[in-house]
């Protein structure tokens, strides 16, 4: 109810600022407006970009993003977020195994894979103006998305909270306000059906009013060779609806809901890793596991994409509905935006984390011997709710005849977490945590002259975190004492830029810009070091390098490191985005260095014979870099002669160092001990030098594209592309890196449209190239992403 009433009235007062500030012209709304970013074809060699809130070219802008069209979203033909991976560089967007919809989305080196909704991930995704604060969920499915935009590099300044590293924007097709349907359905691998529509309308001459609907299903991708079923089943259903209308001629409301229902098999982890199976083994897993398989580090013989677990032991649901209120008027001193919103979740996963059958009648596993104390089981079930108001305020606007444009607004953010989970039927844990944070930002674009732009920004922002968690064993006996803990930090990020337009197609630019991650509390901490019994039990010498100031231990049963550093991060960079053959070529380069303090990374320890198995902290790396460059090209080659008219190449490459300059922490927060154990107190962990998580030294595309029109009515659209991803760290075991092989994926799909009918094949992963998305070698885990699949669609718009 507090909720409610807060959005009520914030939607109020957002009114009655409007309605006193009567508007001085009534231009038709700018794609700015809309809050998102959006990146619409504005011309034919213009796309419109909202990177800073302004309403401008993508090649006019001095900062390193792109842009996907509708137009190249209908030749991607994406089904979820994750299908546009490798439409930017150094962007890399793959899956969690943990919770419906998890993202692990990585900007220049920074990103979150783990699940906990506690650590908010550094690259945020907006959709329609609303913020999405965790990652559960974030692989947001890619019907009726008109544009998406990638923005690398921190945009704190701008938008949301948290986005220390870069912000994927999405922007929905807004209401046609014209009678009109559209319908589509598709039959695909692995028994993929779906069907999805959108129904939109007039209301009257003032607005309009927008339904879609969809429902998808899918067999599992992974082969249980234990209940010789397939695992990992879904079945989707969502809709939305938006109405835009026009309050006044120069007031216009965005209104827009959103329910989301998902339910099926998981994600089910695969028992099996190189790495853990050779620290174990000594070198020699073949000698101690007769079935080892080399390829997939599994004891017990398992292929890649093949799991071995309980029957009915991984199953999940979400449910999600998301409201949104955006008022957009224009007053006399530039225009106003009032954007409200709240998002309600609910998720269940029940997961097979020790990867194996133990227990079952029939099993034949060697079982995962990292979880001998709890008989090679790790069973949860994690019941959640996560709660997120928002609002925001801008003014933005013209002043000094056009010399100067600003933006000043304010940004309020507050969720509320539960979570329940019982782990192997005999321990329950009870957390929560309430996060609110304001900030107050304003940018200024000063325009000396007609090819010069010289740009700052602040943005101060104040965060405050209440977190409790208590164990609880065989339903009444306490394992520790409940911890309840606060922390708050402020903190001042500041943005500055300087651009020339050296020639019509030529720009230059530099930039400095900061991100904050707020710190907070390990929701996974299950408070081991409190047992005598650990090895990380036990007083830390005052002042150890990297302790924070939650961990002042005094020893057993004192200890407490389950908190967390805030990270902040400041970019340097400069780029060149050039357009020249007649604007047949477009290049774009940029070179970056991010600095970052306190790299949050997460670190599972085993505890034998404790609670769950394992505790996961977050340690603070206290210094890390990664330097890059990135480079963009799109080849017109229609515009050089017109028998190439509809024939396009484009290409993306990426090149990442990421170095940890200082990776001194608390040993009793990492896993460097036998067995992936806590180290003892008075020890350190250095992992200096060792490799940052999903940062591929290289990373490129290329893609080829073909548009022709055979007559009036009818269409022929073709394309094919192929990513390639150099190797990289996909976890650690203490200091030593699980290294996931570099892989390349090839893409194509090819469509028919005529009168306003289309038959589309789509293809991806066509090479069944088998790579993994996820690893945790201290619990001797992974997990694998999709085959080769293939979707016949047809559709057609009335």
């Amino acid at each position: 109810m507090r909720y409610t009433r807060v959005l009520g009235w914030s939607s109020l007062a957002a009114v009655a600022v409007s309605l006193a500030v009567p508007a001085h012209a009534a231009d038709a709304a700018e794609a700015a407006d809309q809050g998102g970013g959006a990146a619409e074809a504005a011309g034919k060699d213009v796309i419109i970009v909202t990177a800073t809130r302004q309403a401008t070219d993508k090649q006019k802008v001095g900062v390193a993003l792109t842009a996907l069209t509708v137009e190249d979203l209908a030749l991607l033909a994406p089904r979820s977020l994750l299908d546009i991976q490798g439409s930017a560089p150094n962007v890399f967007i793959g899956s969690g195994t943990a919770a419906p919809g998890q993202s692990a989305i990585f900007i220049r080196g920074q990103g979150y894979a783990d699940v906990e909704k506690t650590q908010s991930p550094p690259v945020g995704v907006i959709q329609d103006g609303v913020f999405f604060g965790n990652n559960t969920g974030q692989l947001l499915d890619m019907f009726n998305i008109c544009s998406v935009e990638v923005d690398r590099g921190p945009q704190g300044i701008f938008y949301g909270k948290n986005t220390t590293a870069g912000l994927i924007n999405l922007t929905r097709c807004a209401p046609t306000r014209k009678l009109g349907l559209s319908l589509e359905a598709g039959y695909g691998s692995f028994n993929e059906f779906y069907g999805r529509g959108v129904v939109n309308a007039p209301l009257g001459d003032k607005g309009g009013i927008a339904f879609s609907g969809q429902y998808r299903r899918i067999d599992g991708i992974l082969n249980n060779v234990f209940t010789n079923k397939r695992a990992g089943n879904s079945d989707y259903r969502a809709f939305n609806l938006k109405v835009n209308y026009d309050l006044t001629d120069w007031l216009n409301a965005d209104l827009s809901y959103d329910h989301i229902h998902q339910t099926g098999g998981g994600t089910p982890v695969q028992f099996g890793n190189i790495l853990t199976a050779n620290i174990l083994s000594g070198g020699n897993p073949s000698a101690i596991w007769p079935k080892y398989n080399p390829e997939t580090g599994s004891p017990d013989g398992l292929k890649p994409r093949e799991i071995g677990n309980n029957l009915g032991a991984d199953k999940d649901r979400l449910n999600t509905n998301i409201v949104s209120l955006a008022l957009k008027a224009k007053t006399p001193i530039g225009d106003l935006v009032s954007q409200t919103s709240y998002m309600s979740s609910a998720d269940t996963v029940n997961q097979d984390f020790d990867g194996t059958c133990r227990g079952a009648t029939g099993c034949t596993s060697v079982g995962n011997p990292l979880l001998a104390a709890t008989g090679s089981a790790l069973l949860t079930n994690r019941d959640q709710t996560y709660k997120q108001f928002t609002q925001e305020v801008r003014l933005q606007g013209k002043a000094a005849n056009g010399m100067v444009d600003y933006i000043v607004g304010a940004f309020y953010y507050d969720h509320k977490i539960t979570l329940h989970q019982n782990t192997n039927g005999a321990i329950d844990q009870f957390s929560a945590e309430k996060d609110h944070s304001w900030s107050f930002f304003g940018n200024v674009d000063l325009n000396p002259t007609d090819t010069i732009k010289i740009s700052g920004g602040v943005r101060n922002i104040f965060e405050a975190k209440r977190f409790d968690t208590r164990y609880i064993l065989l339903g009444s006996i306490p394992l520790v004492g409940p911890i309840n803990d606060r922390r708050s930090w402020q903190k001042l990020i500041t943005r500055f830029n300087i651009q020339w337009q050296a020639t019509p197609d030529v720009l230059l630019y530099v930039n400095r810009s900061e991100g904050f991650r707020s710190g907070g509390f390990s929701i996974r901490g299950t408070l081991s070091e409190q047992q005598a019994g650990q090895t990380n039990c036990g007083a830390a010498p005052s002042g150890g390098e990297g302790l924070v100031a939650a961990a002042a231990a005094t020893g057993c049963p004192n200890n407490n490191f389950l908190s967390f550093l805030p990270e902040t991060n400041t970019t340097y960079e400069g780029g060149i985005k050039t357009r020249f053959l007649n604007r047949a070529i477009t290049f774009n380069a940029s070179g970056f260095i991010n600095d970052i303090t306190n790299f949050q990374q997460s670190q599972v320890v085993v505890t034998p014979g404790y609670g769950p198995g394992t505790n996961t902290y977050v340690v603070s790396f206290p210094k890390v870099q990664i330097k890059g460059l990135e480079f963009e090209l799109d080849f017109d080659f229609g515009k050089m002669t017109e028998s190439m008219k509809g024939l396009s190449l484009s290409g993306t490459l990426g090149i990442q160092d990421a170095n940890v300059k200082n990776g001194k922490v608390n040993g009793q927060t990492a896993s460097i001990g036998p067995a992936a154990q806590a180290g003892a107190p008075g020890t350190t962990a250095d992992f200096t030098g060792v490799l940052l998580q999903r940062v591929p030294a290289n990373n490129f595309t290329v893609r080829g594209s073909y548009v022709r029109d055979l007559t009036d009515d009818a269409k022929l659209s073709l394309t094919a592309g192929y990513s390639w991803i150099d190797s990289f760290s996909l976890g650690t075991f203490g200091t030593l890196n699980d290294i996931q092989p570099s892989y390349g994926l090839l893409d194509a799909s090819a469509a028919l449209n005529y009168k306003g009918y289309f038959l589309r094949v789509a293809g991806k992963n066509l090479t069944n190239k088998a790579y993994r998305t996820q690893s945790l070698p201290t619990v001797f885990f992974q997990g694998w992403a999709a085959p080769a699949t293939v979707t016949i669609s047809v559709g057609a718009k009335f």
